[in-house]
């Protein structure tokens, strides 16, 4: 009976491209139920990271953030098949373990999770701007997606501004990885369908 279904073969470009798809729905979903079982919780003051160490959200969000880390993982791999300058896969690979860091060790291990957040947002912003930077315009879908992480890698350098305005950071830390989720998502989509 299953042997009249075609066989198809997954390959790690196409398996990649499912995790890049999922790195949004998962981050987002979890930060969604975090944020919305948080009243005390405000964009202006406060850290996404906050969500982390509170009862009721600690396991959703830190959980969340380690299952967004390995998906971001295995998208890595998948993008260093397609990119000509490998660079920038290579760090958002270190990205992903930073990540996967944060979820692991919350605000309440302080340093380690300075380290792991700021190494996060630091290694992906570079990511992009070297993905953007060194896209080759010989591959268009190279060079369009090189585009896209230049501009989202853009307006995330310029979120900085806002930690001159607001007590908390989670609106720069919102502006600096939320389009690169959707950007992981965008690409991913091009390598399932490879």
């Amino acid at each position: 009976m299953w042997s009249d279904f075609p066989k198809k073969k997954f390959n790690i470009i196409q398996i990649a491209g499912i995790c890049g798809i999922f790195i949004p729905v998962v981050i987002f979903t979890c930060l969604g139920f975090s944020i919305g079982s948080s009243p005390w919780f405000t964009w202006t003051q406060h850290a996404l990271s906050d969500l982390g160490i509170q009862q009721n959200t600690a396991w959703v969000f830190n959980n969340g953030v380690i299952l967004g880390g390995i998906l971001t993982f295995i998208f890595s791999f998948g993008l260093l098949q397609i990119l000509s300058n490998k660079i920038g896969a290579y760090l958002l690979l270190l990205s992903s373990v930073a990540l996967i860091g944060i979820g692991i060790f919350p605000e309440t291990i302080f340093v380690v999770h300075y380290i792991t957040s700021a190494s996060f947002f630091i290694l992906l912003i570079i990511a992009l701007l070297i993905i953007g930077l060194t896209s080759k315009k010989k591959n268009t879908f190279e060079y369009k997606i090189g585009i896209c992480a230049l501009v989202f890698a853009l307006i995330a350098l310029s979120s900085i501004i806002f930690l001159f305005y607001f007590e908390g950071i989670t609106i720069p830390e919102a502006f600096s990885c939320f389009p690169a989720f959707i950007w992981c998502s965008m690409v991913g989509i091009h390598m399932a369908h490879r």
